[in-house]
């Protein structure tokens, strides 16, 4: 008996151990292998610096609002937390993350009607956001969420969404830049842009010859998400919950795109108007109600989706400092 009693305990002494190791194989691979990115830069600035304002929403408002600009002035301070890929279940997260460390006095959220029609795309840029996230109760939440849709096995081993060919090669950078907790922004500063500690991404104009080729999402009511909308009015009920002000606001387009598919645009701005006004939401369409706000000419912009060059999103930035927050 007491032979089976010791062979059982080194059983699960066995299992326990290899469960461990399991463990620390993944997080080894996870630390080589995975590289960093500036939502990590990001997510270290808004849970350890103090954050007045919160930008979130898609690429648009990442390459269209430097919170430096917009804030000038005030005395309040801001990050931009907006990113491509960002759908409103993740601004959800990053939003609640945000005020478990801190309360945010203000939220603008770009809301993009293209991104509520489509579903998040699986690959390196699922768990762009949730990877980073601090161990927390919001976490937990996070991966409740976004489990049942996403690879179990990026879930467990994040870096298998990268191939090996790139991430090998950036071991000894990814290794150093972890270890002496460098959260530089320099080492995402291209040719074409730069990258900027408060989240802003400035891009370089270039002529309108050399935009890239446009395939727009095409916004029609019948086709929006459910899962978009019910993450859209969780953060608004978290904003009016804890006191804070949201300003909810679509980006300005290029003429040219507004042109070219008329019926869609305005079956989009019929939709988020009418639901912004229904749920009392400070709504701001800068191609409707304010387009005469600001320039829609193909100049201000480096493709036909919206993004902004660097002058034109200071430009647009002091902007939106004189109706938000009425700065000079």
């Amino acid at each position: 008996m007491r032979n089976i009693k010791q062979a059982n305990v080194k059983k699960i002494f066995g299992a326990v151990g290899c469960f461990v190791l399991f463990l620390v194989v993944l997080f080894l691979l996870d630390f080589l292998l995975y590289p960093c990115t500036y939502v990590r830069n990001d997510i270290h600035a808004v849970t350890s610096e103090p954050t007045d304002v919160l930008i979130l929403g898609t690429s648009n408002a990442r390459m269209g609002i430097d919170p430096d600009t917009m804030l000038k002035g005030t005395g309040q301070t801001g990050h931009n937390l907006a990113n491509g890929g960002e759908y409103m279940c993740d601004a959800y997260y990053l939003l609640k993350l945000v005020s478990e460390r801190q309360k945010p006095s203000t939220v603008i959220l770009d809301v993009d009607p293209g991104y509520l029609v489509t579903e998040k795309e699986k690959g390196n840029n699922y768990l762009l956001f949730y990877h980073e996230f601090p161990f927390s109760l919001t976490k937990l939440e996070y991966m409740k969420a976004i489990l049942p849709d996403n690879d179990f096995r990026a879930l467990l081993y994040p870096s298998y969404e990268y191939p090996l060919k790139s991430t090998l090669p950036r071991i000894p950078a990814t290794v150093s830049t972890k270890l002496h907790q460098d959260y530089s922004p320099d080492a995402f500063s291209t040719q074409n842009m730069t990258y900027h500690s408060n989240g802003f991404i400035e891009r370089y104009a270039i002529s309108e010859q050399d935009f890239p080729a446009w395939n727009p999402v095409l916004f029609e009511t019948k086709n929006v998400k459910d899962d978009n909308i019910e993450y859209l009015q969780k953060i608004i009920q978290f904003c009016k919950k804890h006191n804070i002000r949201l300003v909810a606001m679509t980006f300005p387009q290029p003429d040219r795109s507004l042109v070219t598919y008329p019926d869609n645009y305005e079956e989009a701005w019929d939709f988020l108007g009418s639901f912004m006004k229904k749920n009392d939401v400070e709504y701001l369409n800068f191609n409707r109600e304010y387009y005469d706000q600001f320039s829609h000419d193909v100049s201000c912009f480096v493709d036909y989706d919206g993004h902004m060059n660097g002058q034109s999103a200071e430009n647009f930035s002091m902007l939106l400092g004189q109706m938000i927050f009425g700065g000079k």
